[in-house]
């Protein structure tokens, strides 16, 4: 897939792409900036990151080369062939025992759009959180996923026990890369490890096709998950080691302070708290990475640009 086709993949979730700098850049999250693809390194000047401020954006966040930017990672599979022997003894364990009950085959989106819904409402239930409304407003769903047929190297991927859809696994492919995403399952069929079953089979899939050198599962999150890493690494996946560049638009530096946060949440809370806690949780996670690093030329820290 062409860089394009991961941008309308990106647009058809909703999301604001553009391009400049020579490249694209995708708006996650109101105001914050990340480049795509997320593991192409950018080398970007004052003039270029004020370019990007002036597009309303209040945060840039973007891979560059080093010794530029903050020591980061990325959580990839590179193992070719692909083998149960580079999982974790107690995922390997999982994954051969879903085998036995579970079925992993290439679907079409249709089936997601009208069967993957209240997949995702059981896995939000669980994890405790409230989720994007792509995945929380079934038209939404519906619309998105009939978007997703219609982008070349978009794939689809359903576990299924007695010929019933009970996850599922959407993976992008682009360059060399495939990122996965999306990989759900019914509470109820957790027994089964599917999560595992569909996350091997869909990473062996694609690392068994010549054009593909990485799987993906993504970038450094902003706050950690011990859970999910150790999820990850037990699945064949390690930390490559990346640097990432954080610079915050001066004119939007005092927001990204504790005042700042707590005046986010006094107004934004009623009328945006996803944007609210956005701010509170990048504060926060760039604050704790700051502290846990010493203070050097490569330690991790937040960069204010400038506007001269």
């Amino acid at each position: 897939m062409s860089v394009e086709g991961y941008a309308r993949f990106l647009e058809a979730q909703g999301l604001r792409v553009f391009e400049a700098e020579e490249s694209l850049w995708v708006e996650k999250r109101k105001f914050f900036l990340e480049n795509i693809p997320p593991h192409r390194s950018l080398h970007l000047t004052g003039p270029a990151l004020r370019r990007l401020f002036l597009k309303g954006s209040a945060v840039v966040r973007y891979a560059c080369a080093a010794p530029e930017g903050s020591p980061s990672f990325e959580y990839v599979c590179s193992e070719k062939p692909m083998t149960l022997g580079a999982l974790a003894p107690d995922a390997r364990r999982r994954v051969r025992r879903g085998m036995e009950r579970c079925e992993v085959r290439r679907v079409e989106f249709d089936l997601l759009a009208k069967y993957g819904f209240p997949i995702n409402h059981s896995t939000l239930l669980r994890q405790g959180r409230p989720g994007p409304a792509l995945v929380t407003d079934e038209a939404l769903w519906q619309r998105y996923m009939r978007a997703c047929a219609t982008i070349p190297s978009v794939e689809a991927y359903g576990a299924f026990v007695e010929n019933r859809l009970i996850g599922f696994s959407i993976s992008v492919i682009i360059q060399n890369y495939s990122y996965l995403h999306y990989t759900h399952a019914y509470t109820e069929h957790l027994k089964y490890s599917p999560i595992n079953v569909l996350t091997y089979a869909v990473t062996k899939a694609m690392l068994e096709r010549a054009e593909i050198s990485h799987v993906s599962q993504g970038l450094e999150p902003f706050v950690s998950l011990p859970d999910v890493e150790r999820f990850k690494l037990a699945m064949g996946f390690w930390k490559r080691p990346v640097r990432r560049r954080v610079v915050v638009n001066p004119i939007a530096r005092p927001a990204f302070s504790a005042a700042g946060v707590w005046l986010a949440r006094l107004v934004l809370g009623r009328r945006a708290p996803d944007l609210a806690e956005d701010f509170a949780t990048f504060t926060r996670s760039e604050s704790e990475r700051h502290q846990a690093q010493p203070v050097s030329a490569s330690a991790s820290r937040l960069e204010v640009g400038s506007l001269r």
